[in-house]
């Protein structure tokens, strides 16, 4: 193997070795107990048909409305761990009160499990919040979209009102799939897939440019590498000659002293090549004649 590839060869290694590090950091990163809070707005989630006849009247609570939505607050484990008994708080505050009004509401644990979700407080009203409190038997980790709670209320309103969480020994943040275990092993395969399309396809180059492109341009550019030969050899022979480096010999002598020594060298050259490589040159071997100037 010589020096060229051994430095390749170590650059590789070096790149995978510096990747796979980067990723050991980059998931120690991802241990902060965080989980992630979903939310669905949905301000028509039944309205009254409306009939020529009118006579159909949707009434909650004895008064009649047009139409009430639904709220769902979700929350998904994608921390490191499971959650055991752990008391939840949700303050729901809307931006006007006139615009958010509970109606009924609902909480289920994970598989819509009743059971796995207390109610500590009934819920309340502080005249600007709504505040719901629950203590969870266990909200166990997920790799997908499962979520551990999920707090569904029947309201009346168009605004989607702002939402506060606080449970005990872990924080809250925004919902992203991308926080996701599972998403997070697809972009990785993803990722994997792209450098192998990319390594595949410079492969694919290569073989390309080796064993069809390169022998094409050799053939086809043959009379410009001699006439660039010939070239070479007259600086050479008319170096020789004007500064009488080689006194005894005649002008056809030196010009075949010249050819001689710049066909030695290309068969030099040309004996290290690799069969590929001889192939990659169009199996065009060193001619004299290349070299020979006329005088």
């Amino acid at each position: 193997m010589n020096e060229t590839w051994k430095n390749i060869l170590v650059a590789a290694l070096s790149a995978i070795f510096a990747f796979w590090g980067s990723y050991y950091f980059y998931s120690q990163k991802l241990e902060i107990s965080k989980m992630d809070l979903h939310k669905s707005f949905d301000e028509n989630y039944f309205s009254k048909p409306k009939f020529p006849s009118d006579d159909i009247i949707l009434t909650v609570n004895n008064e009649e409305k047009e139409k009430l939505g639904l709220f769902q607050i979700y929350l998904l484990n994608y921390t490191t761990k499971d959650y055991l008994d752990i008391p939840i708080s949700i303050k729901i505050t809307p931006k006007k009160k006139s615009e958010f009004k509970v109606f009924a509401y609902s909480a289920v644990g994970q598989d819509e499990v009743y059971d796995l979700v207390e109610e500590s407080k009934k819920m309340a009203f502080d005249g600007s919040s709504y505040n719901f409190s629950y203590k969870i038997s266990s909200i166990n980790r997920t790799e997908r979209s499962d979520y551990g709670l999920q707090l569904r209320i029947l309201f009346e309103g168009t605004e989607e009102p702002e939402v506060s969480i606080v449970a005990k020994g872990v924080g809250i943040r925004d919902f992203d799939i991308n926080n996701s275990p599972y998403q997070k092993s697809e972009n990785i395969k993803a990722i994997f897939l792209s450098i192998g399309v990319i390594i595949g396809f410079g492969l694919v180059m290569f073989i390309l440019m080796a064993l069809f492109l390169n022998p094409l341009i050799s053939v086809l550019t043959k009379k410009i590498d001699t006439r660039t030969k010939r070239k070479h050899a007259r600086e050479l022979y008319n170096a020789i000659k004007n500064n009488e480096l080689q006194p005894d010999k005649t002008d056809e002598e030196i010009a075949s002293f010249v050819a001689d020594m710049l066909f030695k060298r290309q068969c030099e050259w040309w004996d290290k090549k690799t069969p590929i490589g001889k192939w990659s040159l169009g199996l065009i071997a060193p001619e004299r004649d290349d070299h020979l100037v006329q005088v």
